[in-house]
């Protein structure tokens, strides 16, 4: 490969200067051309090739939603004086399909956890502003502990049920679409 300096001056006697370093170009091993890197190696080169990796913004929106959904729930209930109850199923298993209905097939795999970890810290919360049985010593914590638990299991399985029937839903629709265009 040539240096920067033997580029900068024409070659054999030509005037024309070579090309710009920058502009991309294939490279030439023996007689046959290679083309230019791509992918990782183009981006170290400081070309990007295809979509920036950044997150669109409707994404973070639908993420933000997927949240919220259940905290609003969880606060109809608690506005009703019930312990979390149908307004916060339902509102984990709107989340929920929300989640699956706009991950990307990566992200599939990571919408698929999300409902535990979702449903059980904000039931944890809910319990502790609520005043919950805990009166700082072991049996009282245990106590909060359990019922927090019991409290949360039914919107952490039915928001991990509609998840699950959604992904599995959009995956047999692709495997469809994918026999009919002949794959």
């Amino acid at each position: 490969m040539p240096t920067a300096d033997q580029r900068a001056t024409p070659s054999r006697g030509s005037a024309r200067p070579s090309p710009d370093p920058a502009t991309p170009r294939p490279h030439v091993e023996g007689a046959r051309r290679v083309p230019a890197p791509r992918g990782r190696a183009a981006a170290a080169h400081g070309r990007r090739r295809g979509r920036s990796r950044t997150r669109p913004r409707g994404a973070a929106l639908i993420a933000l939603a997927a949240l919220v959904l259940p905290v609003a729930g969880i606060a109809v209930d608690g506005l009703t004086g019930s312990a979390p109850g149908r307004a916060f199923v339902a509102a984990a298993v709107g989340a929920a399909v929300l989640a699956a209905m706009t991950c990307s097939r990566a992200g599939a795999w990571w919408v698929a956890y999300a409902p535990p970890l979702v449903v059980a810290p904000i039931t944890a919360v809910a319990e502790g502003l609520g005043g919950g049985t805990a009166d700082g010593h072991g049996k009282g914590i245990a106590t909060a502990v359990v019922h927090c638990a019991v409290d949360a299991f039914p919107a952490m399985a039915a928001a991990e049920a509609a998840l699950l029937v959604v992904l599995a839903a959009r995956w047999i629709r692709s495997r469809r679409s994918t026999r009919r265009n002949g794959a």
